[in-house]
C-alpha cells in the first residue's frame, strides 16, 4: 500500500493534469486540506482509501489519518486529479485545492456532515446505493415478490429519485456529473441483476446460474436498454464500473441475449488480465509459478503502465519470501496489554489472522485450538490475532467460547499492510530467528501444517 506518494502511473493511464512548474501558487492549488471528526469508528482503519484504478491492484495513494483523543483530525496531501476515495463506508470525491471539514459516521454514511469545497458532492455520495447489498434491494429487504417486473419498477423509481438529487447539485464538476450519471445506470442494472440471488434467500427458488439466467431473461429488454453505451474507457475511472465489468460480459447472459453487444475494450482486457495476476499473487504469494506468470505478462504486448505495476507488485512480495526478516507488528490483548510479535522470538510462531464475522476463520478455530493443545510442550507459540473492527463483538465471542483473554490478540488491519493481508483466514509461520518460513502457511486443519511445523521443530533440535 502506498501512502501520500505521487503516482506517475496515473499519468500514463488517464492523461491527467501534471504540474509543469514549481511556483508556490501552482503547487498550493494541488493540495487538499481536510479536517473533521470520526464517529463510531471503533477498531476500523483510520485511512482514506484511494479508489483509483491503481488502487485495485494495491497501488493507490491512500492517506493515513491521525486522530486526537476526541477522534478529531487535520491533514493535507497533494492530489493531481479529481479522485474517488472511501473513508470507512463513506464515499468521497476530492479535487485538487479542496478544503473540507467533515464529520463522518462509520455506521451511517448518510449522517455525514460536510462543510467547504464540494461539500454537497460528499453529502450526495453519502446516499448512494451499496452495490454489494444488491443496490436498491438493500440486502434483499426491498425484494417483496418473485416477480422481476416489480424489481425492475423499483430500480427505475429509485433511480429517478437519485437522479433528481444529482441534478439538483450546484457547481458540480462536469466529470463528476458524467460519472455519477453512469453510476445511476450501474445501480439500476445491479438491482435487477442481484434479484435472482436475493430471491433464493427468500426461498422463491434454489439459486443456480441457470436459474439466474432464466429469471433475468424476463427483464432482457430493460437490461439491454440500460446497458447501451456503457463500455467506455473513461468510465474506468469509477470504482463501481470496474466492479461490474464481469457482469457486463457474462457469457451465460450473452447466450440468453442479455448484454450480447457488450465487449471489453483492449484497455479493459489488459485491466482484467492484470487483475487476475494480482489476485493470484495476493492469495498465494510470490511462488515459482507466480514468477513465471509475471515473466509471461512482462514479455507480452501490454501497456507499459501495466508492466510497471507488475514490477511494483513483485518488489512488494519479494519482501515476503522465505528467509526474509519478519515484520514486527504490535498487538493488543483482550485485557488491553500491548505485545509486539517480536516478543515471541526464540520459538516458532504460528499466527492465525481471523475475525468473528469470517465464516472460514471460525471453521478453522477448532483445528487451531487442537494444534495448540497437541504442541503445548513444544517450542512454538500459537498466536490468534483478530482484525475485528467491532471490539465488543470480539469480546463477546471470546467470553462465549471461554478463550483466554490474556492470550487473545487484536490488531487494526492497516497495521498488517506489510504482510499484504487482503483476505482472511491467513496464517503466518515464522522461525526462531524471526525470519519468514511462510506468510501464506496452510490452514490448521491441513495435514501439511503439522508436517511443516514438525520439520522446523526438528531442525531446531539438531
Amino acid at each position: 500500500m502506498q501512502k501520500l506518494q505521487a503516482s506517475f502511473l496515473a499519468v500514463t493511464l488517464f492523461s491527467i493534469f501534471v504540474l509543469t512548474g514549481c511556483g508556490g501558487q501552482e503547487e498550493k492549488t494541488q493540495m487538499v486540506k481536510l479536517s473533521g471528526k470520526l464517529v463510531n469508528w471503533g477498531n476500523a482503519s483510520e485511512i482514506i482509501n484511494a479508489q483509483s484504478l491503481e488502487a485495485d491492484f494495491g497501488l493507490g495513494n491512500d492517506v493515513l489519518i491521525e486522530t486526537n483523543a476526541q477522534n478529531e483530525f487535520e491533514l493535507s496531501f497533494q492530489l493531481e486529479e479529481p479522485t474517488y476515495y472511501s473513508l470507512g463506508r463513506n464515499k468521497l470525491y476530492l479535487s485538487p485545492g479542496d478544503e473540507l471539514y467533515m464529520e463522518v459516521d462509520y455506521k451511517d454514511p448518510e449522517a455525514g456532515v460536510f462543510e467547504g469545497s464540494h461539500a454537497n458532492l460528499q453529502s450526495y455520495l453519502g446516499g448512494v446505493a451499496f452495490p454489494k447489498s444488491g443496490s436498491y434491494l438493500r440486502g434483499g429487504s426491498q425484494l417483496k415478490s418473485s416477480d422481476i417486473s416489480e424489481t425492475v419498477a423499483l430500480a427505475a423509481s429509485k433511480t429517478e429519485e437519485r437522479r433528481a438529487k444529482l441534478e439538483s447539485l450546484e457547481n458540480a464538476p462536469a466529470e463528476f456529473m458524467k460519472l455519477e450519471s453512469m453510476r445511476l445506470k450501474l445501480d439500476q442494472l445491479n438491482t435487477i441483476l442481484s434479484m435472482p440471488v436475493y430471491g433464493s434467500f427468500k426461498d422463491y427458488w434454489a439459486y443456480t446460474e441457470e436459474k439466474k439466467v432464466e429469471v433475468l431473461a424476463a427483464a432482457k429488454d430493460e437490461l439491454n436498454q440500460l446497458s447501451g453505451g456503457l463500455m467506455q474507457d473513461e468510465y474506468m475511472k469509477h470504482p463501481n464500473f470496474r466492479d461490474m465489468l464481469h457482469d457486463l460480459v457474462n457469457a451465460e447472459l450473452k447466450k440468453a441475449g442479455i448484454f450480447s453487444s457488450l465487449n471489453f475494450t483492449p484497455f479493459m482486457s489488459e485491466y482484467d488480465e492484470m487483475g487476475a495476476f494480482v489476485t493470484q499473487l495476493e492469495l498465494n504469494g510470490l511462488t515459482d509459478d507466480m514468477q513465471a506468470l509475471a515473466d509471461e505478462f512482462l514479455a507480452a504486448d501490454h501497456a507499459q503502465a501495466y508492466k510497471t505495476m507488475v514490477n511494483q507488485k513483485l518488489d512488494e512480495y519479494k519482501a515476503l519470501l522465505p528467509g526474509q526478516p519478519a515484520f514486527d507488528v504490535l498487538f493488543e490483548t483482550a485485557l488491553g496489554a500491548e505485545k509486539p510479535l517480536s516478543e515471541f522470538k526464540g520459538q516458532l510462531i504460528y499466527v492465525d489472522l481471523w475475525a468473528t464475522w469470517c465464516g472460514p476463520c471460525i471453521a478453522e478455530l477448532p483445528a487451531f485450538e487442537k494444534l495448540k493443545e497437541d504442541y503445548k510442550d513444544k517450542p512454538i507459540h500459537f498466536v490468534p490475532v483478530s482484525i475485528d473492527t467491532d471490539l465488543d463483538a470480539w469480546q463477546r465471542y471470546l467470553e462465549k467460547n471461554d478463550l483466554p483473554k490474556d492470550h487473545e490478540y487484536v490488531i487494526n488491519r492497516l497495521d498488517l499492510s506489510d504482510y499484504k493481508v487482503i483476505t482472511i483466514p491467513r496464517y503466518l509461520l515464522i522461525d526462531r530467528d524471526f525470519k519468514i518460513i511462510s506468510v501464506f502457511a496452510p490452514v490448521p486443519s491441513n495435514p501439511e501444517t503439522r508436517a511443516l511445523i514438525d520439520q522446523y521443530l526438528a531442525q531446531g533440535a539438531e
